[in-house]
């Protein structure tokens, strides 16, 4: 999603506090006031074109480092406990995750208590995601022309996850961050895997699915153990871009190139498909797809 015009935000170091207080009186006001509330969260679309998303391999650690801005203003307000520690300014919080394994009480108890309406539940990942930033879900209303950006920084990083998430002044409603716990075997994963940028999160060790026959890549994977193989067919412009949808195996042929894959389940794989130039757009019949988890819900 995009964001327009976000304001600068320089990256502080959190002022030590002890585990669990809120520093100033602004926060014990704050803690004393807030109120949870929730809402149901909103709906899937239609699946755009991902090439290497810029994700990449993210370092192991205890501790995770991001930004959020908030529709909070206000001055500082500093908040710490076992799981994450909190620094608010006029228009931004920074986190710093302590321990991606703590209860996730821990860390909505922090977020209320400088003020923002946030929830961090458990969400099932890839053992590569483990301890890692899942979302963040949000629900209620953006302002016209915002939304929420996400960005990941790896150089420097010693963390489960560093970056920042950035979000409009004026946001409603309530935000659900999830932070990575293993998935069990066979349970669908909160985020795909795409095999083909991720060397170890591909189905067979070092194979590139891109380019080659969707027979081929069904067979190397069926051999792998690979249980569900579901299809994205996408239709490409010249510049690459392009978007597509779920489509049952029996319209998908053999010899269609497959644009990518994506690891959904230790057992289950989306293979997205190329459309040749002879199938037109949106003429093959639609299905749902494998669903994610709705981890932000109760």
């Amino acid at each position: 999603m995009n964001i327009a015009d976000l304001a600068r935000v320089r990256d502080e170091d959190l002022a030590g506090e002890p585990a669990g207080q809120a520093s100033g009186a602004g926060a014990r006001a704050l803690m004393e006031s807030i109120m949870a509330t929730g809402r149901e969260p909103a709906r899937r679309g239609r699946v755009p074109l991902r090439r290497a998303a810029g994700l990449g391999v993210l370092a192991a650690g205890l501790a995770a480092a991001l930004v959020v801005w908030t529709p909070l203003g206000g001055p500082a307000t500093e908040y710490a406990n076992a799981a994450v520690s909190l620094r608010t300014g006029e228009d931004f919080i920074e986190v710093e995750i302590n321990d991606p394994e703590a209860d996730a009480a821990k860390f909505t108890e922090a977020f209320r208590a400088v003020g923002l309406d946030a929830e961090v539940r458990n969400a099932p990942v890839a053992p590569q995601d483990v301890g890692k930033l899942v979302g963040p879900h949000t629900e209620g209303e953006f302002p016209p022309g915002t939304g929420i950006t996400i960005h990941t920084r790896q150089e420097g990083c010693r963390s489960a996850w560093c970056g920042r998430v950035s979000m409009p002044v004026g946001l409603t409603g309530k935000v659900v961050f999830g932070i990575g716990r293993p998935a069990a075997p066979g349970e669908l994963w909160s985020t795909p895997v795409q095999a083909d940028f991720y060397a170890d999160g591909g189905v067979v060790q070092g194979y590139n699915p891109r380019g080659k026959p969707v027979a081929q890549v069904r067979a190397t994977y069926e051999r792998a153990g690979i249980k569900k193989i579901s299809y994205v067919v996408m239709w490409l412009n010249p510049d690459g871009s392009g978007g597509g949808y779920d489509v049952d195996a029996a319209h998908v042929k053999d010899d269609w190139p497959v644009e990518g894959a994506w690891r959904i389940a230790s057992d289950a794989v989306t293979v997205h498909v190329a459309a040749p130039a002879g199938v037109p757009r949106d003429s093959l019949p639609k299905i749902d797809g494998p669903s994610r988890p709705a981890w932000w819900k109760d």
